[in-house]
């Protein structure tokens, strides 16, 4: 992913860009999944790790060894099938994800030790928060393979987002162009508040500025 690309996006909220993949009919947004630390916010490609759950549960079941290889800067993107009945995070992960500068976690499933992860300020998103551990439960089928969170379908790179809205997933082939489109949204809304501070109505400014596809470039606006 084009570092130029992840700093511009580090600049933009989610309902931006959730604006900018809906006006390019892509599904990106990943319902039910929520900030476990209040204010936090990540970006950076995916790392994506799949589990499922345990058939034989003879043995000790270690499912989280993958973070040895998630490179600094990267998204964990988890998925347990949205289960919520055992974990696939805690303390341990934390710590090492906040040491080795891994940018966040998303998780379709719960998460437990939360007042670490908040005192860490580490930038945690999951479905749910529960104590219950996953050891024997669960067990890592596949990393760095597509995955399906909420009928999104998120592939290993592509740029996930993630903020007190909630998360988002954009293809890492049409991110220059989400990003482009989310930018013009938030300048739109930018000159909407100006104009309405001028003295302009609502409506007026709304027409103005076409709040109808505020993806527009300003300048094609403007002419």
């Amino acid at each position: 992913m084009d570092a130029n690309l992840i700093a511009r996006v580090r600049k933009l909220d989610t309902a931006a860009l959730s604006d900018a993949l809906d006006s390019l009919a892509i599904a990106g947004t990943l319902e039910g999944l929520a900030a476990q630390v209040p204010g936090s916010r990540c970006a950076g490609p995916a790392y994506t790790v799949l589990y499922e759950p345990v058939s034989d549960r003879e043995g000790f079941k270690n499912a989280a060894n993958y973070i040895d290889d998630v490179p600094e800067g990267a998204v964990i993107v988890s998925s347990n099938n949205g289960r919520t009945d055992c974990t696939t995070w805690g303390d341990i992960m934390t710590h090492v994800a906040s040491t080795r500068g891994i940018a966040g976690t998303l998780i379709d499933g719960a998460a437990r030790d939360i007042e670490i992860v908040r005192r860490l300020n580490y930038p945690l998103f999951s479905r749910a928060v529960f104590m219950r551990s996953g050891k024997n439960r669960v067990q890592m089928k596949a990393v760095q393979v597509p995955l399906e969170i909420a009928g999104v379908t998120i592939r290993p790179g592509d740029l996930i987002v993630a903020d007190s809205n909630g998360c988002v997933a954009i293809p890492a082939d049409q991110a220059q162009e989400v990003i482009a489109r989310a930018e013009a949204v938030e300048a739109t809304e930018r000159n909407i508040l100006a104009a309405v501070e001028n003295g302009m109505s609502l409506a007026q400014a709304r027409r103005l500025h076409r709040y109808d596809q505020p993806w527009l470039p300003q300048t094609a606006v403007a002419s």
